[in-house]
């Protein structure tokens, strides 16, 4: 563990979770959970899903959920794409939170994935959603702008947008907007962050 996987997420309040009321609240790359476990604490009554496709980080994360009594969290142990398609997954054993279907080297395997639509999402009223999934944040707010019309009324978007996205950052802020969010870019800890919000 590092000091980032729970200094940004909780005690920074990177994602700034603590300035939305979501009903429902998905975070992919759930890593070792330390952004769950604050927003499932900080929003009780809401449901966390969380995402978390390597079998160390995601025991870590369940023990973390078990440790802090939440019962309002579940993780899924699969990645996530605009389709659920079969994409190659490199982990990198240096950095297991930089971990990516972008980069890497032999380590890479194929792995199933599924979408966003994994969670029923328009059964909430309002929804958040994390996404710190080292570049694949590109095709998911992409995913997001193209079901616009089957998410909840009230919708937050926070990511770290990684250099290595093969959708520019630019091109996800257009999409943003063209889908009727309002979108900003802010540096935080020296890492790019996109917020949206309708």
């Amino acid at each position: 563990c590092h000091w980032g996987q729970i200094f940004e997420a909780a005690v920074a309040d990177v994602y700034e979770v603590t300035s939305a009321v979501p009903e429902l609240i998905l975070d992919v790359g759930g890593n070792i959970g330390g952004f769950s476990c604050f927003a499932a604490w900080m929003h009780r009554g809401a449901r966390v899903h969380a995402f978390e496709p390597q079998a160390d980080e995601a025991a870590a994360f369940r023990a973390n959920v078990e440790r802090n009594g939440l019962t309002n969290v579940i993780l899924h142990e699969t990645l996530v794409t605009r389709d659920g398609r079969e994409v190659t997954f490199y982990e990198n054993p240096a950095n297991r939170g930089a971990s990516s279907m972008f980069f890497g080297e032999a380590s890479g395997r194929k792995r199933g994935s599924v979408s966003l639509d994994w969670v029923p999402l328009s059964t909430a009223r309002s929804l958040f959603v994390k996404l710190d999934c080292e570049g694949s944040e590109g095709e998911l707010i992409g995913w997001l702008c193209a079901h616009r019309a089957e998410l909840p009324p009230r919708v937050w978007v926070a990511c770290e947008y990684h250099p290595w996205c093969p959708v520019p950052l630019a091109d996800s802020m257009e999409q943003l907007r063209a889908a009727g969010f309002r979108a900003e870019v802010k540096l935080k800890l020296d890492e790019t962050y996109l917020f949206a919000g309708r």
